[in-house]
């Protein structure tokens, strides 16, 4: 037996082993598979079963015959018991057992949520590689987490948007297929040739789409989520991308506006597919306002899409159809209309209307239910804790601006205090916002290592994505903060932000 330093590492290709030729083991592919024009099968795990005339591997034996065995052929059926089976027979058993108190026969009038038949695979009637295979199904058990909507857990829009996806061959579903294919390889194995060709993919089947027009709200709902799933690609690739994640929101947003997604609403995958679509647009006007460079007039007079006076309101939206998602959408609601305040192509005529107009949305922030911190939180649910962190960086946020733009004296301790108690006891929050404003109130050394230990615990436990310019962002106003310690005069809040955001290489989004 080898030493535990020198056990044999087999770091080999399939393709190679299965030619029988020494592999370079270069990363993701081979150099000898690239140089003989093989397709390299990579280092993964991979089933082997014994081929035709390999007896080393094979179980030779005779299975013994009985008169009362079937013959082979004979159409005989088999009825397979599973662990669900199992747990519906032990559910059922207890019902006989336990009885009513009164001696009567029981009924059973509420099912239990584990003894549902799962939903169907839609993936099995449509032809992958093993390799596509791998990818998609990263997506759904690991990728999907990184869509950041309304929802903490955003397992509904997963189950959408994969049905869309694998519907059928029609090339609306293609590009869906591919712009989930290009999100989830660059999730799982970083920005590479795979990736770059499931995107143009992407890009090339959406485009030919539009070019024979979208023909009912049921192609719309696919151009749509395939330009968020663009728009996260971009996002997800951070530094390495072009910074192109606003024109895939713009895209998405304007097939909404013109397919008049919003009125059907009432259907569940629009309805997932739209929230989507409102939670990225609320938050990415947070970047354009505070964004600097370029032609800032017009990119947001686009961006706002004021000539149309077209403002979605998540509120609304889901007041309309029932959804039960908490007051995060009443602050996402409030939010957008202080940067509509602060914007200069939206601003009311007056000083005195735009205070009033942002006082009133403070008001509506405070008027939101708060978290109970007296007692353990890791009992709470995680919509309320995500809630409770958008409610305090809202009103931090809007005492800062009345303090810049009206002179109001605020004092945002109290705030800040309770925010920094909630960021101690959290394991992760993957919600950037929130954490990037009360992040900018650390004007100490030990704050700001409670800012920093949970964006560690965030990378190290989550799926999001590289962190590295949104700890700079924070890393710039904690210097400047500084440096300005000892003047007698604070800087401006809302020109230090801008300044901030806008140093980023390309715009920077907060989702």
């Amino acid at each position: 037996m080898l030493p535990a330093d020198k056990k044999k590492i087999n770091k080999g290709c399939w393709t190679c082993k299965d030619r029988k030729v020494r592999c370079d083991g270069a990363r993701p592919s081979c150099a000898n598979c690239a140089r003989v024009k093989k397709t390299c099968q990579g280092y993964g795990i991979r089933l082997s079963w014994p081929k035709d005339g390999d007896t080393k591997r094979s179980i030779v034996g005779r299975s013994p015959i009985s008169p009362a065995s079937p013959p082979r052929g004979s159409g005989m059926e088999l009825v397979h018991t599973s662990f669900f089976d199992m747990d519906m027979y032990s559910y059922l058993s207890n019902l006989r057992v336990g009885g009513a108190p009164d001696g009567r026969h029981e009924v059973s009038t509420a099912h239990p949520e584990d003894l549902v038949q799962p939903c169907p695979e839609h993936w099995r009637s449509i032809e992958l590689t093993s390799e596509k295979m791998g990818i998609l199904s990263y997506f759904e058990n690991i990728g999907y987490r990184n869509l950041s909507t309304m929802f903490p857990d955003p397992f509904d829009l997963r189950d959408v948007i994969v049905e869309m996806a694998l519907k059928d061959q029609s090339i609306t579903c293609r590009a869906v297929l591919h712009a989930i294919l290009a999100l989830a390889s660059l999730q799982r194995d970083g920005l590479h040739l795979e990736a770059a060709k499931h995107k143009t993919a992407a890009v090339g089947a959406l485009s030919a789409s539009a070019k024979n027009g979208i023909a009912d709200i049921t192609e719309a709902a696919r151009h749509v989520a395939t330009n968020m799933l663009l728009c996260c690609y971009e996002i997800h690739a951070g530094a390495d991308s072009h910074g192109h994640w606003p024109w895939y929101l713009m895209g998405a947003r304007d097939i909404v506006k013109a397919a008049n997604l919003d009125e059907f609403i009432d259907r569940h995958d629009i309805a997932q597919i739209v929230l989507w679509v409102t939670y990225h647009d609320s938050l990415a006007r947070f970047s354009l306002v505070h964004w600097r460079r370029g032609t800032v007039p017009n990119m947001l007079a686009k961006a706002l899409d004021v000539q149309q006076s077209w403002k979605r309101d998540p509120y609304a939206l889901a007041k309309r159809i029932n959804l039960d998602i908490g007051p995060l959408n009443e602050i996402l609601r409030y939010l957008v209309d202080v940067l509509h305040s602060l914007c200069p192509c939206t601003r009311p005529p007056t000083a005195e209307e735009q205070q009033e107009d942002i006082h009133a949305c403070e008001r509506g922030v405070m008027a939101v239910h708060q978290l109970d911190m007296s007692s353990d939180i890791s009992a709470a649910q995680k919509l309320d804790i995500v809630t409770e962190f958008y409610r305090l960086a809202v009103l931090v946020y809007i005492s800062r601006v009345c303090e810049c733009f009206f002179g109001e004296t605020r004092d945002v301790q109290p705030l800040v205090n309770r925010a920094f108690a909630l960021i101690e006891q959290v394991p992760t929050c993957e919600r950037l916002l929130p954490i990037f404003i009360l992040g900018c109130e650390a004007d100490t050394d030990d704050r700001r290592m409670i800012v920093l230990n949970l964006i560690r615990r965030t990378e190290e436990n989550t799926s999001i994505r590289p962190l590295d310019c949104f700890r700079r962002g924070l890393d710039s106003a904690w210097i400047q903060g500084d440096l300005n310690a000892d003047q007698d005069v604070t800087l401006d809040y809302v020109n230090k932000l801008s300044v901030i955001i806008s140093s980023s290489p390309t715009l920077p989004t907060f989702v």
